[in-house]
């Protein structure tokens, strides 16, 4: 393929009602990527161009775009690798997602910087300076505890591609919630529960729907939905009540007294009388669908053999003790042999990406 199309989002707000796109045609250069092709366009074709950019090195984050419908960085993505990848000869550039547009692909950041300002993404010593006049000291052990979520770049791919913000613009984000954990996972740091208050107010930790878009488009790996759910736990093990821990208590118990869960009185259980009558339309509908005994709401039966389950559950409650290990310490695991792989492959191949 000797020529490209790169199909661009053009929207300039002092003249234009709606957006539109505008195709470019380019040649297919080794090693060009989309900042380098936005450049040419600009540079040879359309100087009205507007985009963001600033390191060129994925690093500063600022030329974060979508790229065929989800959020990358300009300058991280090949030319040659996206044709290949998409089965195409049309690249479309398009700004952030969930995120206002200022002008093409330049989105608004003071959006961002408003949600991060309630976490208060920034160190707050818990104790005065050594008296040594060294720095802040912590285990590699505290270290590992934040070390993903230290690399965030604030390049907002997260948030482009999160499903929860573009159904409620008050979710705080994948984004800002990795940044509190970041900093209340810090063992260095005092404002854990500030923190913690921060990201359970308006239910944020609960409004994330767990489709891992956020960690799938993270260029440094930071691990955004990983980082909700060590918040979680982190919140739990402080002692705050979160709707997820009720949920999770009312389901281990309706499994241990009658094997099943009991949707019917779920919402009972959870939210109270209030919050159940609420829910109470849609239960209605599961009913009709099939989907739910109308005999739960009596209690429901227990299933057979349910001594089994009662045994099982005991002999984990005793093991409890003995076992330490949580789901963000397994998720780090894996992302720990990934980078290591990536380090190594990388070395290989001369330090080509």
């Amino acid at each position: 393929m000797e020529k490209f199309n790169l199909r661009v989002f053009r929207y300039d707000p002092t003249r234009d009602e709606e957006p539109t796109y505008k195709i470019y045609t380019l040649p297919v250069e080794k090693g060009m990527t989309i900042l380098a092709a936005l450049f040419k366009v600009k540079e040879e074709q359309d100087p009205s161009l507007s985009f963001r950019y600033n390191c060129r090195a994925a690093i500063c984050g600022s030329c974060a775009v979508r790229i065929n419908g989800h959020a990358k960085l300009a300058c991280k993505e090949q030319v040659t690798k996206l044709l290949e990848q998409f089965e195409t000869d049309t690249l479309t550039v398009e700004p952030a997602g969930n995120i206002k547009v200022l002008k093409d692909l330049i989105f608004d950041m003071d959006w961002v910087i408003e949600k991060m300002k309630k976490v208060k993404p920034w160190f707050i010593p818990k104790e005065p300076p050594p008296a040594d006049g060294t720095e802040y000291r912590q285990s590699p052990e505290e270290h590992a505890r934040i070390d993903y979520a230290s690399d965030c770049i604030l390049c907002a791919s997260c948030m482009s591609d999160c499903n929860a913000l573009s159904v409620n613009e008050e979710f705080l984000g994948p984004l800002v919630l990795s940044k509190a954990y970041r900093f209340a996972a810090d063992s260095r740091d005092g404002a854990k529960r500030e923190r913690l208050e921060a990201v359970l107010d308006k239910f944020n930790l609960e409004w994330c729907v767990r489709c891992w878009e956020c960690t799938t488009r993270c260029p440094k790996e930071v691990q955004p939905y990983e980082n909700i759910i060590r918040l979680r736990i982190m919140a739990a093990e402080e002692g705050y009540k979160t709707p997820g821990e009720i949920h999770a208590e009312v389901f281990e118990k309706d499994i241990l007294n009658r094997g099943l869960l009991n949707e019917m009185l779920l919402p009972f259980k959870q939210e109270g009388l209030v919050g159940g009558l609420k829910r109470a339309p849609f239960g209605i509908r599961m009913f009709f669908k099939g989907k739910v005994n109308i005999a739960d709401f009596f209690g429901g039966h227990t299933i057979p053999r349910i001594e089994e389950v009662q045994t099982i559950y005991e002999k984990v409650e005793e093991k409890k003790k003995d076992i330490n290990i949580r789901i963000p310490q397994i998720l780090g695991l894996v992302y720990e042999d990934k980078r290591k792989s990536k380090k190594k492959e990388s070395s290989q191949n001369g330090g080509e990406q």
